[in-house]
């Protein structure tokens, strides 16, 4: 290796052209490294080594250190990727710029700290250490002295020799790490991570290891003072403090693209992200989850707290709620029977949880993990019995301007990029389909369906709606499009094929919905979601159930009692159901984001994946068949006998 240094050719910076990365988290992060440095990381061509330092260690050697910057989101890490890097090159930063002007005021308004994975407010039992008259100093850990233990002992151990009857407050960003600190009866140590701009203003005095760690107190108004004289001397104003943390060496990325950006744009982001995570305010108790759904609403219930705690019984996720001061959220299709009034009796918040409107590319029913769910206090938006959370918030929300413009934006890429909600099937490229006559699509539904079971009280079944088709649009060309799920063979709702070809002038299996609502007039439809995606793209469309989308004046609502008892504009309707209402996660970099963000995951996706019928390959097809017809029936058994008395077959 150290031959191999002599010879690495050097680039017009004097950097080597190429590294060689040693580490799996080097190798994670390889897209960002090359991005900063504009070099090559590859083991095809000598060079010096890149190695992971996680805290920040840098010395004189020809080693490339990379390090996590000073600006997290709570999801970042090597595997997702970070939203800031700071990288060394033989003990010498590696590019970075002198910080923004702006830089302080952002951080300083949204409050940002090393991974800000912090709970908004200080816990009591925190805050009362700072109660006392004699207010005790606190010892400021920041993330680089937490992830090196000798670090963290030689900074609290200096502290209290130097300051004799000083009793010291340790915390941080990241928390402070029990097994580094010194034991000491003036010394009380916050484990957990704690918010440093909380913690500011209730300490008599701030201490900290390294003078950018005093960054964020001097941003706030605070004087810090380093015990260390290695640490060189104070920086002379807030513009300095900013420059040693956020200067040489650091570089901003995109939290979910891996892009360079500014760094005062990945603040923004940063935030954004750190917001969504404090949602989770309590922990979360996950019910009737799968196992290949976990890693997906993993990343959705984690907050502060810590990530969920699952499990698949009613009683068992009472007593975790209770012991975790915790909330649960439950599958809709798969939540025992008696759970929500165990949580309503012991005054735990419950929800239910559901796939969003945009979810994949590829069907639920094969397992393809879905990139958008729905958390409803309320009921579920497919169940009209009760009133749903989106159905109060369309019901009785003000749409601003602002979001109303946003929904329309929305809508028009969503038809634009041509995607729905599962994104499979084929182009319904050269069909020979009338021009001079009505075209009117009738998407088939599982029959099983919760939203068919509960939300279309007169027509429930394929046959039944094809009939009902037929009757009120007698002279129309009636395209009958079966599910892709029943397609499959996965769930119920086929209907025998002398019935559909004496109702129906063309079955349209196999084809992308998007293709048959681009050549088609008029939907006619039970409870389904293409009715919703007819909407968005100018069609008429008929209601025979009471889909979450019908009652407002934009649909021809046949089932009883469908009228919501106000009037909503298209892109109303579109805010509250695709903006206000579901929660949205990068399937690639799984973390949170925005739909504006999913589009561009799903048109990718879609891009990538060749054209088929169900976006699953023949072998993979069999293997889901098997499970449904053997395997499923026995687990539904098995769900039954929990209390589960689902109103889907799944």
């Amino acid at each position: 290796m150290i031959g191999l240094r002599h010879i690495e050719p050097r680039g017009d910076n004097g950097l080597p052209r190429s590294y060689l990365p040693l580490g799996r988290a080097v190798r994670l992060l390889r897209v960002q490294i090359e991005a900063a440095t504009g070099a090559s990381l590859s083991f095809r061509s000598p060079g010096p080594p890149a190695l992971w330092s996680a805290t920040g260690k840098a010395d004189g050697g020809a080693i490339l250190r990379v390090a996590p910057g000073p600006l997290l989101s709570p999801y970042d890490s090597p595997e997702t990727g970070l939203s800031s890097l700071q990288l060394r090159y033989a003990g010498r930063p590696i590019g970075g710029e002198p910080p923004s002007p702006d830089l302080g005021d952002l951080l300083r308004a949204r409050g940002l700290s090393g991974s800000n994975r912090f709970a908004r407010s200080l816990k009591q039992a925190s805050a009362s250490l700072f109660a006392e008259s004699d207010r005790p100093a606190l010892a400021l850990v920041d993330p680089v002295t937490a992830a090196s233990p000798p670090s963290l002992r030689a900074f609290l151990t200096r502290l209290l020799a130097e300051n004799p009857g000083t009793h010291f407050v340790a915390a941080g960003p990241d928390g402070c790490p029990r097994d580094g600190a010194p034991t000491d009866p003036r010394l009380t140590v916050i484990a957990n991570p704690a918010d440093p701009w909380a913690l500011f203003p209730l300490a008599a005095r701030i201490h900290v290891a390294r003078w950018d760690a005093a960054c964020e107190a001097a941003l706030a108004g605070f004087e810090a003072e380093c015990p260390d004289p290695a640490a060189g001397p104070r920086p002379v104003d807030e513009m300095a403090f900013l420059a040693l943390r956020y200067g040489a060496g650091v570089h901003g990325f995109d939290p979910w693209t891996r892009q360079l950006i500014p760094l005062a744009e990945a603040v923004e982001r940063v935030a954004w992200l750190r917001d969504r995570f404090l949602g989770n305010d309590r922990r979360v108790v996950l019910v009737g989850v799968s196992g290949w759904k976990r890693a997906a609403l993993d990343v959705f219930a984690t907050g502060p707290a810590g990530s969920p705690l699952h499990t698949m019984i009613a009683e068992e996720a009472a007593t975790l709620a209770r012991s975790h001061d915790g909330r649960v959220q439950a599958w809709a299709t798969r939540c025992p029977e008696q759970l929500p009034r165990l949580c309503a009796e012991a005054g735990i918040p419950f929800a239910r949880i559901e796939d969003g409107f945009l979810r994949s590319v590829g069907l639920g029913a094969s397992l393809e993990p879905g990139a958008s769910i729905v958390v409803d206090d309320l009921g579920i938006y497919y169940d009209p019995r009760v009133e749903s959370r989106l159905a109060r918030t369309l019901k009785e929300a003000v749409f601003p301007t602002g979001l109303t413009v946003r929904a329309a934006a929305l809508r028009e890429s969503i038809v634009a990029r041509r995607l729905s909600k599962y994104n499979v099937g084929l182009e319904a490229v050269g069909e020979d389909w009338p021009t001079d006559r009505r075209i009117v699509l009738v998407p088939g539904q599982v029959e099983d369906d919760a939203s068919v079971l509960t939300g279309s009280p007169q027509v429930r079944g394929n046959l039944a709606l094809l009939q009902a088709a037929r009757a009120r649009n007698p002279d129309a060309f009636l395209l009958y499009k079966p599910h892709p799920d029943v397609e499959a063979g996965f769930r119920p709702g086929a209907i025998p094929e002398d019935e559909v070809r004496r109702l129906a002038d063309r079955v349209v299996g196999g084809f992308s919905i998007v293709d048959l609502l681009d050549r088609c007039h008029h939907v006619e439809t039970m409870t389904s979601l293409a009715g919703f995606e007819a909407l968005i793209r100018g069609l008429t469309v008929a209601v025979h159930g009471r889909p979450f989308y019908a009652g407002w004046g934009l649909t021809e609502d046949l089932a009883p009692g469908a009228a919501r008892g106000r009037r909503l504009s298209l892109d109303e309707l579109v805010a509250g159901a695709l903006i206000l209402y579901p929660l949205y996660l990068d399937p690639v970099a799984m973390k949170p984001c925005t739909p504006e963000h999913l589009l561009d995951r799903l048109s990718e996706a879609r891009a990538a994946a060749p054209p088929s019928r169900l976006a699953l390959g023949a072998a993979r097809h069999a293997t889901m068949r098997l499970r449904y017809a053997l395997i499923n029936p026995i687990l539904r058994r098995l769900r039954a006998r929990r209390g589960v008395r689902s109103e889907s077959g799944r």
